[in-house]
């Protein structure tokens, strides 16, 4: 059976700053404007940084989920996601052709990094978000994932 999401979006005071309301428990709430505006407007997020975000949230949480039942203990996880973005000079239609989510992960010295790569391809194929970029009909943007294991050290 479907799932549905849902988001809200207001006008605020400030001309195309809108304020997004989330429907569920935690976080609640973001300004959001377009790139050029952010400097004027501290706290704002973009559309871009937001759909960044979501993919590599997405393919951490699943991560991290995968990790729990494996018994991989996550010590640390950081990822820095990045998105190449093209606008079509003759007709301006913007979009991104791809995004990078290189991820950081510290697990106990015993745990091999050949185990929490295979935990990491996993949940990257398994990320809806991600999945509704690369699905059968729509090869739309390239999704690379990328994992560095470390270990603490001594």
């Amino acid at each position: 059976m479907p799932k549905t999401f849902h988001a809200k979006l207001t006008r605020t005071g400030a001309e195309e700053v809108h304020s997004i309301s989330l429907d569920t428990g935690g976080f609640h709430g973001a300004s959001v404007c377009a790139p050029p505006k952010l400097e004027g407007y501290p706290g704002c997020t973009s559309p871009h940084q937001l759909f960044l975000a979501a993919v590599g949230s997405c393919v951490n949480i699943i991560f991290e989920m995968a990790c729990g039942k494996a018994r991989v203990e996550v010590l640390d996880i950081t990822s820095d996601i990045r998105g190449d973005y093209e606008t079509e000079e003759k007709t301006q239609r913007s979009y991104f052709t791809s995004v990078v989510v290189d991820t950081t992960v510290t697990v106990p010295k015993d745990v091999k990094e050949r185990k929490v790569q295979r935990l990491f391809d996993i949940a990257t194929t398994n990320c809806p978000i991600g999945n509704s970029l690369q699905n059968p009909d729509c090869s739309c943007v390239d999704l690379i994932s990328k994992l560095t294991v470390k270990h603490p050290k001594d």
